[in-house]
């Protein structure tokens, strides 16, 4: 195996060039602090030191409440059940952002997709940067793209010896073709696009009636009618046997269980015989000028969470078929909320499942946007006493998370928004505090468009409070303020209670905000003459 050779960036200082400002990152923090009591350790709490190969299991638009052990009395899902069981289950679990392609970005580079200008950054002249706005614009700034100079998950992996495999959705590659896995790190790259979702889930993953004709995933050839995931399955524990005389990382990123809700009918069949004895209807309650689904019972998407579910029990059989399941740690999560909210209730059967009792779903802010499921196994480590955590984690944690499981040294110039929270696996971390808040941020809503209904929308979460500032919303914005420890489904905004509060988190979003670029870098460039050329600041042209 060749040693792998690249030039990267340091991710703080490429900030500090882009903002003009010192950039203290929470992964650096919480390195400075790891023999305190206010937060996680970034060292080791005692597994073996052999390394441990990581397999990371990504689904597409998995709701919180989807996974039976997750509290889904309609869906069936006894191998990923019994990995929660052996393992930790994460109850305050958050996705960095409430779309896709956003938030796989911050998976796999450890920073807010807002500093890639992911998604809409033209919102830049609506924070009092118009400058940055028109230079970026002028440069052909893309969205939601990681900039090939970053050290990204498979990049460091790689760098640290590791054989790197990733295996479906990717969503953030340039569309010059440039950004997908290969170019970050792995070394195998099977299915990945840029695209957010196959046109059929069955081969060959096209539709001749769909209104845009898309190519299908790279895939290499099989008989008509295979299933993606499946597939995809396939692929990923070949990459594994390959890999299985060194230390490895292997992600299988499915495109469900994102739409079309598609499955073969064997797996169809039994949920709709289900939603049949139950003489369920579709349930779904107004709010915020949209509405949302309340019930669970879409028999196709139920048919999906089996194939996704059949999946992780196979590749688990692998590895213990290959004697790897000692040393291997499974990380099984979702890239954000499920799909369940829509402008219109004549869209609702569109929309496969719910998030209640949380608020809304996907595209949204709201609780039932962003927060996620997540399991640790982790079979080098004693899980933590009930196999259940409460400490805050968020997407971009899972960069330094998966470096610190598989032993490795973290990053923190790199991973500058992510803390590990390995310790959180062994050690009841439920009263510990992060070291700073979290933010999220949706700009211009073009979901609107398509009937999600979603506001623009920032929001930060600091302890038991939780701002959201819907900040195109009549004169001024609109804020809402919650208190998530004693109300986590948002029944009950008391910004007007506690208007000291509101104001000081609404400065937080503030702060952060302009931390996204530097006003006065770009006045500068453009006061360089007439001729509309702009320069980014180093090591962010794209």
């Amino acid at each position: 195996m060749s040693t792998y050779h690249i030039v990267r960036h340091d991710m703080a200082n490429m900030i500090e060039n882009y903002t003009g400002k010192k950039y203290s990152s929470p992964s650096a923090h919480m390195a400075n602090t790891a023999n305190k009591k206010d937060g996680p350790a970034n060292k080791k709490d005692g597994p073996s030191q052999q390394r441990q190969n990581i397999v990371l299991v990504l689904i597409d638009d998995l709701g919180i409440g989807d996974l039976k052990c997750y509290g889904s009395s309609f869906h069936e899902t006894p191998h990923i059940d019994a990995l929660a069981a052996a393992g930790v289950k994460f109850t305050s679990a958050y996705a960095a952002h409430p779309k896709c392609g956003p938030a796989r970005l911050a998976l796999f580079s450890g920073v807010y997709p807002a500093r890639m200008g992911s998604p809409h950054q033209e919102e830049l002249k609506k924070y009092e940067m118009p400058n940055a706005f028109e230079c970026q614009k002028k440069m052909g700034y893309r969205q939601m793209r990681l900039p090939l100079q970053v050290t990204s998950m498979g990049d460091a992996f790689k760098l640290n010896g590791y054989r790197t495999g990733y295996h479906g959705k990717w969503h953030f590659g340039n569309a010059d073709g440039r950004g997908l896995p290969h170019d970050h790190g792995f070394e195998i790259s099977i299915g990945a696009t840029n695209l957010g979702a196959v046109q059929s889930h069955f081969y060959p993953y096209t539709n001749p009636n769909a209104y845009k004709q898309n190519p299908p995933p790279p895939m290499p050839e099989r008989s008509d009618g295979t299933y993606m995931a499946d597939q995809l399955t396939d692929e990923a524990i070949g990459t594994i046997k390959t890999f299985k005389n060194d230390p490895f990382l292997v992600v299988l990123a499915h495109y469900a269980v994102h739409v079309p809700i598609e499955a073969p009918e064997d797996l169809v069949g039994p949920y709709t015989k289900k939603r049949k004895l139950l003489n369920a209807t579709d349930q779904f309650t107004h709010d915020h000028g949209a509405v949302y689904r309340t019930s669970q019972d879409h028999a196709g998407y139920g048919g999906m969470m089996t194939a996704v579910d059949n999946s992780l029990g196979r590749v688990m059989q692998a590895l213990k078929d290959m004697g790897l399941d000692k040393n291997t740690t499974v990380v099984f999560t979702s890239d954000n909320g499920g799909l369940a909210s829509s402008i219109k209730e004549k869209n609702m059967p569109d929309t496969p499942t719910t998030n209640h009792p949380y608020r809304h779903g996907k595209t949204w802010l709201y609780e039932g946007g962003i927060r996620v499921p997540l399991i640790v196994h982790a079979p080098d480590r004693k899980p933590v006493e009930g196999g259940e955590s409460a400490f805050l984690t968020t997407g971009t944690d899972m960069y330094p998370t998966l470096l610190d499981l598989a032993g490795l040294p973290l990053q923190p110039n790199d991973h500058v928004d992510g803390i590990s929270f390995a310790e959180a696996v062994t050690t009841n971390m439920d009263g510990a505090v992060r070291g700073g808040p979290l933010f999220w941020h949706f700009a211009v809503a073009p979901d609107q468009k398509l009937g999600r209904g979603q506001p623009a929308c920032s929001a930060v979460l600091e302890g038991r409070w939780k701002l959201l500032d819907f900040y195109t919303e009549g004169k001024g914005g609109k804020r809402e303020l919650y208190d998530i420890r004693n109300d986590p489904y948002e029944k009950n905004n008391v910004s007007k209670e506690n208007p000291e509060i509101t104001r000081r988190m609404f400065i937080k979003i503030k702060e952060w905000r302009r931390t996204w670029a530097d006003e006065n870098f770009y006045e500068k460039e453009m006061k360089k003459g007439d001729d509309g050329i702009c320069v980014a600041p180093e090591g962010l042209n794209i």
